[in-house]
C-alpha cells in the first residue's frame, strides 16, 4: 500500500495549490490535546536510524524483516532485518517519491514526480524506469499481484497495468482533482481518494481498475481532503485526510460513515491489519490507534513530534512510521493475553473444621495470588501455602460459620463458581 503525505514546506514547490492553502491553514497550529492513552499499554514506539535526512513519504513491508521507504530526491531506502539496519537502494532518479508497495519480498513499485514508475523484481537490488505514459505527478501506487498494479495522482489520473509495471494504460477517473491513494481490497476491488478542490472524493472500481466510479460520502460529507484509505477485505475500509477526517464502511463504500471529523490535526496514512485493529499517523508526530474497527480512536505516545507521513504494518505485532527528516519510527506490539475467569473443580477434602488445610483444584487462579483470594462463604481466606494456576493450597478461615458453605475463587478476571464445603465443629 502506497502513501502521498501532505508537506508544508515541499507544498511550495511540488505540490498543487489547493495542497499548500490547506497546510498552510492547518499545520501552524498543533493538534488540540486528546487523552493520551496507549492502547494496551503493550504497544512500544521507538525510534530507528534510517541513515537519511531526507523527507520520506511512503514505506510498505511485507512481513515483519523486509520493508521499503521512498521519499525526496528518488530516495528509496530498505530493511532487511525489521528496521535495526536501513541501507539506500539506488533510484535512477533525483525526482520526488510518493508512493512504494511490494506485493513480496521482490516484487514492488514506486511511482512520484513526473509520471514516474520505477520497478523491481528483486527487492530492489535493481530498480528499473518504465514509461508511465504521462507527466503528472503520480502519488500513491498499490499492487494486488506481480502483475496488476495501479497508480493515481494529481489531475485525477489513474493508470493501470496488467504485465508487473512494463506497460500501462490510463482510465477515466471522472475528476480533475488530485487522487493521493489507491488501494485493493481483493484482486477486482479497489478505491482511490482525494478531493475534487471543494471536498473528499471517494472513486471505486469493481473489475481491477478498468472503470471508476465515484461514491457518495453521504453522512461524511466533508470539506477536508482525503488522504489515505486502507481496505482489508472487499468491504471493509477506512478513509484519512485532513481535519483529523477519518471515515469508513462495511460494504465496500456503498455507504461510509465518519468516525472522526472537525478536528485541527492532519491525517496522512491509515492502515489496518484485520478488521478491527488500525493506526492512524498524522502531523506533529500524531499516532491514532484502534481496537474496535474505528468506532473508538486513542492517541499513541510515538516519541517523536516529526510530521509523519505513512504508516504501514508487517504483521500484527510489527509496524512502521516514516516522515520529515528520515525518521523511521517502529512498533512493537504484544497480545495482552485475555484473562479467563477462575473455575473450581473440586475441593479435597469437602468437610473439615476451622483451620483445617484444603486444597482446591480448578483453572485459571493465576500463577501468583496478588489480590485474589478464595472466601468460605463471607470470610476470607487469612492462611495461603502455595497458589498456583491449577491448585489453591489454604486455610478454613477461623471465622467461618459452621455448616455448608459456597466456596469461590476471586481474581482479576472475576469470581469463580462455587463448590460446597461443610464447617464441622
Amino acid at each position: 500500500m502506497s502513501r502521498l503525505r501532505s508537506d508544508a514546506t515541499a507544498c511550495l514547490r511540488r505540490l498543487i495549490p489547493i495542497v499548500l492553502m490547506a497546510c498552510a491553514a492547518l499545520i501552524l497550529a498543533p493538534p488540540e490535546t486528546e487523552a493520551r492513552t496507549l492502547i494496551g499499554s503493550s504497544v512500544d514506539w521507538r525510534l530507528q536510524s534510517s541513515g537519511t535526512r531526507q523527507a520520506l513519504t511512503a514505506v510498505a513491508f511485507v512481513d515483519q524483516l523486509h520493508g521499503w521507504a521512498v521519499g525526496e530526491n528518488g530516495t528509496i531506502i530498505t530493511t532487511v532485518n525489521g528496521g535495526t539496519t536501513w541501507t539506500p537502494q539506488t533510484s535512477g532518479t533525483s525526482l520526488y517519491l510518493y508512493g512504494v508497495d511490494f506485493v513480496d519480498a521482490s516484487h514492488g513499485w514506486a511511482v512520484g514526480e513526473a509520471g514516474t514508475v520505477l520497478a523491481t523484481s528483486n527487492g530492489g537490488a535493481t530498480w528499473t524506469s518504465r514509461s508511465s505514459g504521462t507527466y503528472a505527478q503520480l502519488t500513491s501506487v498499490a499492487a494486488s499481484d506481480v502483475t496488476h498494479v495501479c497508480a493515481v495522482g494529481i489531475g485525477g489520473a489513474i493508470l493501470t497495468s496488467a504485465d508487473g509495471g512494463a506497460t500501462w494504460s490510463t482510465r477515466m477517473s471522472g475528476t480533475s482533482g488530485p487522487l493521493r491513494s489507491v488501494d485493493f481490497g481483493d484482486a477486482l476491488h479497489g478505491w482511490a481518494v482525494g478531493d475534487d478542490y471543494v471536498g473528499g472524493v471517494i472513486l471505486a472500481t469493481e473489475d481491477g481498475g478498468t472503470t471508476w466510479s465515484s461514491q457518495s460520502l453521504g453522512s461524511s460529507a466533508t470539506s477536508a481532503w482525503l488522504s489515505d484509505v486502507a481496505f482489508v477485505n472487499a468491504r471493509c475500509g477506512w478513509a484519512v485526510g485532513s481535519a483529523g477526517a477519518i471515515l469508513s464502511t462495511t460494504d465496500g463504500g456503498a455507504s461510509w460513515h465518519p468516525q472522526r471529523l472537525n478536528r485541527t490535526e492532519i491525517l496522512n496514512s491509515v492502515f489496518f491489519v484485520d478488521a478491527l485493529h488500525g493506526w492512524a499517523v498524522g502531523n506533529w508526530g500524531v499516532v491514532l490507534a484502534t481496537t474496535d474497527g474505528g468506532s473508538t480512536w486513542s492517541r499513541q505516545d510515538a516519541g517523536s513530534s516529526e510530521l509523519l507521513t505513512s504508516v504501514s504494518f508487517g504483521d500484527p505485532s510489527h509496524g512502521w512510521a516514516v516522515g520529515w527528516n528520515g525518521c523511521v519510527l517502529a512498533a512493537r506490539v504484544s497480545a495482552t493475553p485475555v484473562q479467563k475467569k477462575p473455575a473450581i473443580s473440586r475441593l479435597k477434602p469437602t468437610s473439615g473444621k476451622r483451620g483445617a488445610v484444603v486444597t482446591i483444584i480448578g483453572t485459571n487462579f493465576g500463577s501468583k495470588r496478588g489480590s485474589s483470594y478464595v472466601k468460605f462463604g463471607t470470610s476470607k481466606c487469612k492462611t495461603y501455602s502455595s497458589w498456583k494456576s491449577t491448585k489453591i493450597v489454604c486455610k478454613v478461615p477461623a471465622t467461618a460459620k459452621r455448616g455448608t458453605l459456597k466456596v469461590a475463587v476471586t481474581t482479576s478476571a472475576g469470581k469463580s463458581n462455587t463448590r460446597n464445603f461443610t464447617v464441622k465443629r
